[in-house]
């Protein structure tokens, strides 16, 4: 009798959590797996920024070549890409757990309430780094 007073009295303890008012206190958080970003992530620099370019050239966007690509942030349930296209500036990439693609340029991000793009530092032995001065 007394194990399942002691049982009832911790279910009770436990149920009452998160009743008070404080109105937001019991919020879990899930992130959903997304395996095209995590696929992105594997991939050497070559075929990353290749797999950007091709992003953004299917949403009908010019893109001549891809440079600096890479992983930003968890927005929304999706992964934010960032990389700069030579001929048509920085870009967005948004990758959705099911595959789906968006694509932004940076320079509109603050007006449509997305994170600013944030360039990522050029990786040691980038040629094209020393000649752009980043």
């Amino acid at each position: 009798m007394r194990g399942t007073f002691a049982t009832l009295a911790l279910s009770l303890a436990l149920a009452a959590c998160g009743q008070g008012s404080s109105g937001g206190g019991n919020v879990a958080s899930v992130r959903l797996a997304n395996p095209q970003s995590e696929q992105l992530k594997g991939m050497s620099e070559i075929y990353r920024n290749l797999g950007l370019r091709r992003a953004i050239m299917d949403s009908g966007q010019r893109c001549k070549k891809s440079e600096g690509g890479a992983y930003q942030q968890d927005y929304k349930n999706m992964a934010m890409w960032t990389t700069h296209c030579v001929d048509s500036g920085d870009w967005a990439i948004f990758i959705s757990p099911g595959g789906e693609v968006q694509v932004r340029k940076c320079t509109d991000a603050a007006s449509l309430g997305l994170p600013p793009c944030q360039r990522s530092a050029p990786t040691a032995g980038d040629p094209s780094a020393a000649k752009k001065g980043r």
